[in-house]
């Protein structure tokens, strides 16, 4: 027994010297202290499957009250696989097979039956389970009554019938014993044979776990109507898929197994494979597995807008079902906007005109613990295309090659041209290593997984240079520069949707005005995309113009909204302010946009109370009203469009997102920059808008 802590080890070893279980007349009080005859215990009490000379140690536990685990000795562990450091200190239920009695309710459990042998399972470290007769002892521990459980490990079969044990393993037949639950509790060597895995890979399992069926959820029915309906199912066919890849055909009868009172308490099969296997149920086997495969992978490729992550969906979609490892080179030409000639900096062909120099390829298939990459980001570096990736994209033709990796161990592999609209955009490659090559289905199956990877991976390309056009467009049609004052400075942020959607018309500009006074303004026009920045330069020009006009805020959006009305132009929200530093006043007026937030030189904060209006651009002819507010000195003024508040989600309402806004402010003196961040970083992580962000002090003079 493993050494635990003292006061369990006293106890433990006074139970294992007493033939009796506690609680009997001689264990009292007031017992007399003349040696005892020992007496041959009760059958009752003993476990019904002694230890053989030449068997396993019996496996010993101490259990608290609490139901944890306090030793646990060598036969425990040969038993269950589970190490002493991996199960002292934890809950004894994990042992237990399918019970839902846990802790404290789990020793009461045991502690009804103490002193009587029973059969039961236990659950073994690897999932399987293994038939023991166990002997349960109340043991008294100082924080309450335990219970010492000393186990054997039983035999599948009941008995020592030689003739019944010929039987069983001899039977040309597979034969298998399930649980209720649909759990194999028993299965011959023919069956076990037959599923590619031990009789003790078995226990514990469903039929499930264990083949891969074109139709699993009729199959279950049909187990189930034998043990709630005591059905017997004479002539079932079954086509499976082994774990070892392989495919086998049965024919097999299911009847309820019952006990003395009638009650359905397993079921019984017998299952002989088909020397004659009809080619249709094999068939339906392999198109299930490669329809599941493709739906599967088909709906990873749908959630990606970047071509690393349309490989990365690809790599983990494939292994290790069909593969053990996946490669995506995308050609360097391929991801460049203009397309040029072959080259051996820059390669690209057709089906109709190949190229027979060196490639560069980008390597898309990203380690697991990289960042999730976004659309502007760069692609990998790029690198020679290899032997059998220039041959694939070259001839626009898959390619198998082999080689050897170590020991004698082959690594087999295909490599699989991505064409999309005629063009070879690159190449997979699919590696088995040790196993049989690709060819027939599994050829096939690879050219249709390379062909859905092609389609969405061309069009995360086309997605990737639209976005990088709308964002250099937003950056030569916002500013890059504001004006500064003795009583003035500002700073900035842009950042696109999260999510990696089309950058959006977020904008933000600040005017130096005559007479001390500076003009403010930020803007999100409605939409997506290269037009969402085209409109975006034209509203901030035009708001840029009516300030420097001197044009008050409410005027101002009136204005704008009249002079687009009539064009079709997209809507807009805008926030428009005017601070004259003599006075210490600002007006702001609202186009439908979140309120600005005011934080003041002792840091307390909140919204500018103000009319929100309609955005611009709709067609109601709104008249757009001031909000006049008095500033104090060293005060900051911050504007920011709706993609720093709201998340994708709706979790957050506008209110709880200024909040949040407002207390990411935590010292109103601090640099500009750093305010700034400080703000972006409570920004919702999975924002779908961009985000704009102005901030102004605004003092005296």
């Amino acid at each position: 027994m493993s050494a635990g802590r003292s006061g369990p080890v006293r106890a433990v070893r006074k139970v294992v010297l007493s033939p009796h279980p506690p609680g009997g007349p001689e264990d009292g009080p007031h017992a007399p202290r003349t040696p005892r005859t020992p007496r041959t215990p009760h059958t009752s009490c003993t476990p019904q499957t002694p230890r053989p000379a030449d068997g396993p140690a019996p496996a010993t536990a101490l259990i608290d009250a609490d139901g944890r685990v306090q030793q646990w000795s060598d036969g425990a562990r040969d038993l269950t696989g589970y190490p002493e450091r991996e199960i002292v200190g934890r809950d004894a239920a994990l042992l237990a097979d399918g019970g839902h009695v846990q802790g404290g309710d789990l020793v009461k459990e045991l502690l009804r039956t103490a002193g009587e042998a029973r059969g039961d399972w236990v659950r073994r470290r690897d999932g399987t389970c293994r038939s023991v007769v166990w002997y349960p002892v109340a043991v008294p521990l100082a924080d309450g009554t335990g219970v010492l459980a000393v186990a054997l490990p039983q035999e599948q079969r009941q008995g020592d019938i030689a003739t019944l044990d010929r039987l069983l393993h001899s039977s040309p037949v597979g034969l298998a014993v399930l649980d209720t639950d649909l759990r194999f509790r028993y299965v011959n060597d023919v069956l076990a044979r037959l599923n590619g895995l031990t009789a003790g890979e078995h226990l514990g399992r469903s039929v499930l776990e264990v083949l891969e069926l074109p139709y699993p959820e009729a199959y279950e029915k049909v187990l189930r109507r034998v043990v709630e309906n005591g059905e017997t199912v004479d002539n079932l066919q079954v086509a499976g898929v082994r774990p070892d890849g392989g495919s086998r055909v049965a024919t097999g009868s299911m009847f309820p197994l019952r006990d003395a009172d009638g009650t359905v308490v397993g079921v019984g099969g017998l299952v002989h494979e088909r020397a004659d296997a009809e080619r249709e149920l094999l068939e339906a086997a392999r198109d299930r597995r490669r329809l599941v495969l493709l739906g599967r992978v088909g709906a990873r490729l749908g959630q990606g807008l970047d071509p690393r992550t349309v490989a990365g969906q690809l790599a983990e979609g494939c292994v290790p079902e069909f593969a053990d490892a996946v490669e995506v080179d995308l050609l360097k030409a391929a991801a460049e906007p203009d397309v040029g000639a072959c080259e051996i900096r820059g390669w690209y062909a057709t089906p109709d005109s190949p190229c027979t120099a060196i490639p560069l390829v980008h390597p898309l298939v990203l380690p697991p613990d990289a960042r999730r990459p976004r659309p502007e980001d760069d692609l990998p570096p790029a690198r020679p295309a290899s032997a059998a990736v220039a041959e694939c994209v070259a001839s626009a033709r898959p390619v198998t090659f082999g080689t050897e990796v170590a020991d004698g161990v082959v690594r087999h592999g295909l490599v699989v041209p991505l064409t999309a609209v005629g063009r070879v955009l690159g190449a997979v490659t699919f590696l088995r290593h040790g196993a049989a090559g690709y060819a027939g289905d599994g050829r096939m199956l690879a050219v249709e997984l390379a062909a859905r990877a092609a389609t969405a991976i061309d069009n995360a390309l086309l997605y990737r240079r639209e976005r990088l056009a709308t964002l250099a467009l937003q950056r030569h049609l916002l500013p890059t520069r504001l004006p500064s004052e003795s009583w003035f400075r500002a700073a900035y942020r842009y950042r696109p949707a999260e999510d990696g959607t089309l950058a959006g018309g977020d904008w933000y500009d600040a005017v130096a005005l005559p007479a001390g006074r500076v003009g403010l303004g930020v803007g999100d026009v409605m939409g997506h995309g290269v037009g969402a920045a085209a409109a975006m330069g034209r509203y901030r020009a035009s708001v840029h113009a009516l300030l420097a006009v001197g044009l008050r805020p409410g005027q101002l959006l009136t204005r704008l909204d009249g002079i687009l009305a009539g064009d079709d132009e997209l809507a807009a929200t805008c926030v428009c302010a005017v601070y004259d530093a003599g006075t210490g006043r600002c007006r702001i007026a609202l186009a439908g946009h979140p309120p600005p937030l005011l934080v003041r030189p002792d840091g307390s904060t909140g919204p500018v109370p103000c009319d929100p209006g309609p955005p611009m651009g709709m067609g109601l002819h709104h008249m757009y009203a001031d909000t006049e507010i008095s500033v104090e000195p060293g005060s900051l003024l911050v504007l920011y469009t709706d993609g720093m508040v709201e998340d994708r989600k709706g979790v957050l309402d506008l209110e709880q997102g200024i909040a949040i806004l407002g207390k990411a402010v935590r010292d109103p003196r601090a640099p500009l920059d750093e305010i700034c961040d400080a703000l972006m970083s409570v920004r919702p992580a999975d924002s779908p808008d961009d985000a704009a962000l102005l901030v102004s002090r605004l003092g005296r003079f």
